[in-house]
């Protein structure tokens, strides 16, 4: 089974790095290698909604009612990464788009009796298409050519690979190769009113 620290050895390798026994190691090493790895697998998770990082989820009900209207307060699970990408209060039916809602801080206020999010979390390797892998192993190498090394070239050489020209903000080089192999496994959005909305837009996608 792919474990994180398989992934990392492997960019270590690349960047001439010496592996890590450990990410959850005190080694001064090992904390820059676990350190390189979240930063780079939130950067690279970001430039696109990968469908192997997105998850339904039933929000939990509070007790309390809230101060600031609605009927009641949700909480949003703890692992989300940023703000829902949509909601609904029917989870059988993935077109079913919730906007009658307040976002205030880590809880979604309404009027609806239940509800559930689409939401984007970090997902383990073993969910990762080969494509995204490669393209996350490069961009880690190449933090790893700075951070560790301190080879600038090697470092430069190792990021275009991954991301392509720096004017596409990353969504170039290997990284695109994945995002359009996610894409063509994505299935589109039928709904065209629900695109114009930037948080109820990608309930599918």
């Amino acid at each position: 089974m792919l474990e994180p620290i398989t992934v990392a050895n492997e960019a270590c390798a690349l960047a001439t790095a010496s592996p890590v026994q450990s990410l959850e190691a005190a080694a001064p090493t090992a904390a820059q290698v676990k350190l390189a790895y979240d930063r780079v697998l939130g950067f690279c998770l970001g430039l696109h909604r990968f469908s192997f990082s997105l998850s339904t989820r039933q929000l939990s009900r509070l007790v309390e009612p809230p101060s600031t209207g609605w009927k009641y307060a949700f909480t949003l699970p703890a692992d989300r990464i940023g703000a829902p990408i949509a909601l609904t209060d029917d989870a059988t039916d993935p077109r079913r788009y919730f906007v009658d809602f307040l976002l205030e801080g880590a809880e979604v206020h309404a009027d609806a009796e239940a509800l559930w999010a689409r939401i984007r979390i970090i997902p383990h390797p073993r969910l990762w298409s080969g494509t995204f892998r490669q393209a996350f192993t490069m961009g880690l190498a190449a933090d790893l050519a700075l951070t560790v090394k301190r080879d600038k070239t090697l470092r430069q050489q190792l990021a275009s690979e991954a991301y392509g020209d720096p004017r596409l903000n990353g969504r170039g080089g290997m990284l695109l190769a994945a995002i359009l192999d996610d894409s063509q496994s994505t299935a589109s959005l039928a709904n065209p009113a629900a695109e114009r909305d930037p948080l109820t837009g990608a309930w599918s996608c």
